[in-house]
């Protein structure tokens, strides 16, 4: 990490980047698959200056071992690091580092500032950097229950993160209520209440063995009719620690996804930390101000880009499965230039392939890379320069596909109008 000020929560396209940084990490290979590809995690508070004379105990044993070329590569990678090292400070979350000899002949040297407090101390050569432990940093830690009951039916469900599970849904055997008279019907009802009794007892049981052992959850929040709600929780079937969980109570009509849907909706204030939750709200913002055309959104890239730079956009939504680079190609014979565009996952392969690569105006296979740019990076810095917020979406939720369907991957609101563009 380059000295810098005290470390604040990362933004949804930086935790974006960080794991498109991570996945190309995992493709990447040492130049003749020897054991010389250097994985360093350093804990917070530990002193940098004792980090620096392990790596050079390391060097020096870098030279006993038995094959040259992996011995040099190694040597090279520790001797890389150890550069850098007088440059860079160990700040509240430590540091991972990784560095070597790739498959493509290159030493390459990557640090990464993690989001959250690097838990082992860990030296490490091999053909491939690990990852797991950085990748763990990422996975979403907070598991919400979601459940709808009535004497209609159940239903139960899990989020975590931008994904919500459907767990089960559950058939209801109550009857519905009929309008004979007399005693006939007072009979009848008891009956009703009865097996109304019976059923909210079962789905307290499943409830305790869902919520409790199988898809442990630190919070519920409960949907359905305002009586069914009450009359369910009071039930003797559900454990004490589930009902303790229990952080919000919903009137809520529906059961199975349309019922979730609408629970996740009124749950919004109890759910707020959580990314689908967020996630559908600007998305929700932008399909309003697209079906009142209000002029207050636009998508494309062509279309974001020019309001970009008009100063106009408050916020940018990007699909998550936008992955490209943007690469601009120039021929040493005839000075053609050119551009290509490749995804990050074959980013490698389209590298190594560059030297057979011929111009398409004169044929020759001299061609260089005059510039390249990841298409996230390069949105996100035009609108920090212009003072809007980029928020990723991700794909995983129908929100999210609707924005990489429909639109293109990527759709921007407005500060204001802008009525030529």
């Amino acid at each position: 990490m380059v000295k810098e000020d005290k470390e604040e929560k990362r933004s949804s396209v930086e935790l974006y980047m960080l794991r498109q940084s991570i996945k190309r990490l995992e493709q990447k290979r040492s130049f003749n698959m020897s054991t010389s590809l250097v994985t360093l995690y350093i804990p917070p508070k530990t002193r940098l200056s004792d980090i620096t004379n392990q790596l050079r105990d390391e060097l020096g044993t870098a030279t006993n071992i038995k094959d040259r070329a992996t011995g040099k590569a190694v040597a090279s990678a520790l001797q890389s690091i150890i550069s850098r090292m007088k440059n860079v400070i160990n700040g509240e979350n430590g540091l991972v580092i990784y560095c070597g000899m790739t498959g493509l002949n290159n030493m390459e040297y990557h640090l990464i500032v993690p989001p959250e407090p690097v838990g082992i101390k860990l030296y490490m050569c091999d053909s491939t950097f690990h990852t797991d432990h950085l990748k763990e940093m990422l996975e979403p830690k907070k598991k919400y229950g979601l459940m709808i009951v009535s004497r209609g039916g159940a239903t139960f469900a899990t989020l975590t993160g931008t994904t919500l599970n459907i767990i089960k849904n559950e058939d209801s055997y109550v009857p519905k209520k009929h309008k004979m008279g007399g005693q006939s019907q007072r009979r009848f009802e008891r009956l009703v209440e009865e097996a109304a009794t019976r059923w909210y007892n079962k789905m307290g049981e499943m409830m305790n063995q869902i919520y409790l052992e199988d898809y442990p959850v630190e919070a519920i929040v409960v949907g359905g009719p305002a009586i069914s709600n009450s009359q369910y929780l009071e039930s003797k079937s559900i454990d004490y620690r589930i009902k303790e969980k229990v952080i919000g109570i919903y009137d809520v009509g529906y059961t199975e996804y349309a019922g979730i849907k609408e629970l996740m909706g009124q749950a919004q204030d109890k759910l707020a930390d959580f990314e689908l939750i967020h996630e559908r709200k600007l998305m929700n913002r932008f399909l309003e101000h697209l079906g009142k055309d209000t002029g207050l959104v636009t998508y494309g890239e062509k279309a974001v880009r020019d309001v970009l730079e008009k100063g106009a956009v408050d916020i940018v939504l990007i699909s998550e499965q936008v992955d490209k680079v943007n690469i601009t190609l120039k021929c040493n014979d005839c000075n053609h230039s050119y551009a290509e565009t490749t995804i990050k996952s074959k980013y490698d392969a389209f590298i190594k392939n560059l030297s057979d690569m011929k111009c398409p105006k004169c044929g020759e296979t001299r061609v260089e890379i005059k510039n390249e740019n990841d298409f996230v990076e390069e949105i996100n810095e035009i609108a920090k320069s212009s003072g809007a917020t980029v928020e990723m979406i991700s794909p995983s939720h129908e929100d999210g596909a609707i924005l990489y369907n429909t639109f293109g991957g990527i759709a921007a609101i407005l500060r204001y109008k802008v009525f030529e563009y």
